[in-house]
């Protein structure tokens, strides 16, 4: 019985996991105690010492170094070879075959919304 209930533990820890969502670009309830609160010690605010500081340092800085940096080299570099590469043979490629293994930093490198994560 144990046994079971570890497992059943793991499996609700591992897809709880599986479902985060990126802070960044965040969809979902916005209010108090939802996913997307954006106040201060909410799960996606945005001020300094939040989980999503577009400041120096943060994890939505698209500067230099930045975890949402867009340059070459940046872990959200939409040009050939980068990981939001769109062209054919990139990973976020939308044509037959192509998309599935976009990373979710890549929301970003959309000229529409690039605005949004700059504060």
């Amino acid at each position: 019985m144990n046994r079971i209930l570890l497992i059943v533990f793991i499996l609700f820890f591992l897809s709880s996991s599986a479902i985060a969502r990126n802070v960044c670009n965040c969809k979902g309830y916005d209010g108090p105690g939802g996913p997307c609160y954006a106040e201060p010690g909410g799960p996606a605010y945005a001020g300094p010492g939040g989980p999503a500081y577009t400041g120096e340092g943060g994890a939505c800085f698209t500067g230099p170094g930045g975890g949402a940096y867009t340059g070459p080299g940046g872990p959200a570099y939409a040009g050939e070879g980068g990981p939001c590469y769109a062209g054919e043979g990139g990973k976020c490629y939308s044509g037959p075959g192509g998309g599935w293994s976009c990373p979710s930093v890549c929301s970003k490198c959309d000229s529409l919304l690039q605005d949004k994560f700059r504060q």
